[in-house]
């Protein structure tokens, strides 16, 4: 006794326009939206395209692929604001006031990051200078 198959043949092969080396064929790709017989008005897929942009330009900016100077500017921005606190504990110290234990744990979490983020910025700065 064979079972039998529910889908047709026509439900397992998908079309052209289906198929995933189309790239406006996938959720949250730029197209997806807007494809045939689609306004580009739906909420969900506006929300995906949306996430699937930042995605990318978080992506490309924490391996080194930025090439946009107005996000490399805002990426060495955000450094230095992160940065900023641990270096004005550090001048604290040096004149007296000692900062409590969770204060110092705190504010070197957010200065390592600060620094990553420093040093992410200027190798994106480096590979676009010498391109």
């Amino acid at each position: 006794m064979t079972p039998k198959n529910n889908l047709s043949k026509s439900s397992i092969n998908p079309t052209d326009k289906d198929k995933q080396s189309n790239s406006s064929a996938m959720p949250g790709w730029p197209g997806y939206r807007t494809r045939e017989g689609r306004s580009g008005y739906d909420p969900i897929d506006t929300r995906t395209e949306a996430a699937h942009t930042a995605g990318t330009i978080l992506q490309k900016l924490l391996t080194g692929q930025m090439r946009n100077p107005i996000h490399l500017a805002l990426l060495g921005i955000l450094g230095l604001i992160l940065i900023t606190p641990l270096v004005l504990a550090i001048s604290e110290i040096k004149y007296g006031n000692v900062l409590p234990w969770n204060a110092w744990i705190f504010l070197l979490i957010i200065g390592v990051i600060g620094l990553a983020i420093l040093i992410n910025f200027i190798k994106n700065l480096i590979k676009i200078i010498i391109r």
